[in-house]
Formats: C-alpha cells, sequence, structure tokens
C-alpha cells in the first residue's frame, strides 16, 4: 500500500484523471444498467445500436484532431493549431451530423455534432495537462446524463434516452468553440500536422470500430435480442477497462512531455489482473441479482472480462507510440485487431452464440497489444 501511496504521490495529475475517467465511466455503467432495468434486452439492444451508429460516426468527424492535441499541444502550446482542429471538426460533425439526422433520425443527428466537439473539449484540456478540470468535466457530463434520462425517458420514451445522451455532449463540446474567437482559426499549424492527424484519425476510427463496430453487426446478424445480451455484458467490460483507460489518457500527455511512468504502468497491469479475476467470481450473483431478464449475460461476461489483462498492456504501448509520433503503427494494429475481431463476430458468434462473441473481445484486445509490443520494440 505504501509502495502505491508513494507511486500516486510522484503522479498527481493521475489522480484526477483516473477520478474523472472512472467516474465517468461509472456514472455511464449506472445510466445504462438503470436503462436495462427498464428495458427488456431487445428494446435495450435498439437504442445501443442507434447510440452506437452516432458515437462511430463521431469519431470519424473528429478526424484525428483530439489525439494530435494532446500529443502536439504539450510540446508546443500552440493555440492556433487547436483552433484550426476545431473549425475542421466543427465542419465535418455538421456535416456528418445532418446526413444520418435524415437517414436515421434528428437526435442521432445532434448527437454526433456533441460528442464530436465535445472530444475537441476534452482533448484541449489533456494537452494542457489540466487534469482537474478534465475530472469535473468527465464528471459533471456523466451525472447529468443520469436525471435527464429518469425524466425524459418517462416523457418520450426511447427518444428520451437518446436525448438524455445528447444534451450533456453539446453542453460541454460548444465550450470547445471558444477557440474559434480566442484564437486564430488559421490553417498553418494545422497543416504542419495533418499527417499524424491522418494517421491518428485512422487509429481512432479502426479504434472505435473495435468498440462500436461489433455491436453495429451483432444488432443485425443475430438480432436485438442477443445484442442486448451482449451489450450488457460490454457495459460490465467497459467499467472494468476504466483502469486501462485512465493510464492511456494519463499516460499520453506525460510520455509527449518527457516524463517516467514504469511504475504506473507495472501498477495497472496488476490491478487489472485483479478486476478480471473478481469479475469472473462475481458476475453469476451481480447479474442474477440485479438484472435477472439478462440471464444468459453470465458466461459471456466471464469470457469478456479476460480481455482486460492485454487492454492494459494495449495502454501503456499505445501511448508510447504515439507520444513518440507513430500514430501510423497504431493504425496497422488496430486495422488487424479489427479484422480478428469482425472474424471472431461472424465464425465464433455462428458456432457458439453469446459466448463466441465475448470471444471475438478478448482476441481482439490479445491481437492488438501483440501488435503494439512488436511496433514498440522497433527502434525509430
Amino acid at each position: 500500500m505504501e509502495t502505491v501511496n508513494r507511486i500516486i504521490r510522484g503522479h498527481p495529475g493521475f489522480l484526477h484523471v483516473a477520478i474523472g475517467q472512472a467516474g465517468s465511466v461509472a456514472v455511464g455503467a449506472v445510466f445504462w444498467f438503470f436503462i436495462a432495468r427498464l428495458l427488456q434486452p431487445d428494446a435495450y439492444g435498439q437504442v445501443n445500436w442507434l447510440i452506437s451508429i452516432a458515437s462511430f460516426a463521431a469519431a470519424f468527424c473528429v478526424l484525428g484532431w483530439g489525439k494530435t492535441i494532446v500529443t502536439y499541444y504539450p510540446k508546443e502550446g500552440s493555440e492556433e493549431l487547436v483552433g484550426g482542429a476545431t473549425l475542421i471538426v466543427l465542419v465535418a460533425s455538421l456535416a456528418v451530423g445532418i446526413a444520418m439526422g435524415l437517414f436515421f433520425e434528428p437526435l442521432v443527428g445532434l448527437l454526433i455534432v456533441g460528442l464530436s466537439l465535445f472530444s475537441i473539449t476534452i482533448s484541449y484540456e489533456l494537452g494542457r495537462r489540466r487534469y482537474k478540470r478534465f475530472m469535473w468535466i468527465s464528471l459533471i457530463a456523466k451525472f447529468m446524463s443520469l436525471p435527464l434520462a429518469v425524466l425524459l425517458y418517462f416523457m418520450f420514451g426511447l427518444p428520451g434516452v437518446l436525448l438524455s445522451y445528447t444534451i450533456p455532449s453539446l453542453i460541454f463540446g460548444i465550450l470547445s468553440l471558444k477557440h474559434l474567437s480566442s484564437s486564430n482559426p488559421g490553417m498553418g499549424k494545422a497543416k504542419e500536422k495533418a499527417g499524424f492527424a491522418f494517421k491518428a484519425f485512422g487509429a481512432d476510427t479502426t479504434s472505435s470500430a473495435t468498440g462500436l463496430l461489433d455491436k453495429i453487426l451483432i444488432g443485425g446478424i443475430f438480432g436485438w435480442m442477443m445484442l442486448g445480451l451482449y451489450q450488457l455484458a460490454y457495459q460490465i467490460f467497459a467499467f472494468l477497462g476504466v483502469l486501462p483507460g485512465v493510464m492511456f489518457t494519463y499516460l499520453l500527455p506525460e510520455r509527449s512531455a518527457g516524463a517516467k511512468t514504469k511504475e504506473i504502468e507495472v501498477l495497472g497491469l496488476m490491478a487489472s489482473i485483479a478486476l478480471a479475476c473478481s469479475a469472473i467470481i462475481l458476475s453469476p450473483v451481480v447479474i442474477s441479482w440485479a438484472f435477472p431478464s439478462f440471464a444468459g449475460a453470465v458466461g459471456i461476461v466471464q469470457v469478456m472480462s479476460l480481455g482486460i489483462i492485454p487492454s492494459a498492456i494495449v495502454a501503456t504501448r499505445m501511448s508510447e507510440l504515439y507520444a513518440r509520433g507513430r500514430a501510423g503503427a497504431v493504425l496497422t494494429s488496430y486495422l488487424v485487431a479489427l479484422a480478428v475481431e469482425i472474424m471472431g463476430i461472424v465464425v465464433l458468434g455462428n458456432y457458439f452464440g453469446g459466448i463466441g462473441l465475448a470471444t471475438s473481445v478478448v482476441l481482439l484486445q490479445t491481437a492488438l497489444a501483440a501488435m503494439l509490443l512488436l511496433y514498440a520494440r522497433e527502434k525509430v
């Protein structure tokens, strides 16, 4: 325990990142667990399908500029880069949001715009290493969704769930627009970093695909009932995965600034192993008590939890490669992992049902960790 306290004291910003990201994931999990108590698995799958589509489109609209800001702002402090990135993301999100809103429904379009701009807001705070502000923005945005979900679901049904997810992202996403007036939103710095941003865009898109395309495919191939069971398990996996997420969020700006992070990496890996073991043991009891309609998700949770261990390795090696400017290596790794995931969903899902789908998540994280380890060992 003393060792853990010493490590935390040596990295005070890590605690703020951990609280912000862990808190937002925890509140987000409570949000979805609350919705699972209200809805049957098929309706639960339907609303997750729409949000997954919007989230994937938003990741596309950011075009890699979020990672570019977090990577280069600690080194250069360029407000012009942030202004140019904000302008590009605003135009892209409006165009895609309008198109997707017309194709699906307007709330999907609004969610795309909100999530895209929100990404720039938090990327700027991380780039400035203002971890306490990052923490509060992350927490407040998630906390807002809970009372909104209660109110709007009973007012509008499933569209109310979408709206409760959309409003906080729009409110905090609009904060990013200040960069268009407070700084020069020119394209000079953006052009200089376009190559890195393009590679980061590819990595971001494939990264989002690994976490969102599965739901889109499962809903289309196996139906909303199976998606509902899978999604509940994935929410638990995402909750457990908060630690690897915190590690990456903190390690990237720290490594970009030249700080040493070895102790945080070792501590994070050990904690991830403990979390995976706990989930395997406790999930049968927790799910049967809290979500009796989702009893079929128990085995899915147990298998999927194993993916937390390689995801901790992913966090450390990916932050290292981004800090070294090797976004292309991250992109290639995600492309390989995405191919593994898609094959796993189609083949294992058809043969083994939900257990096969859960196994595809573990295979994805393992393939990604292996590729990133190989690239991290290369001397460039």
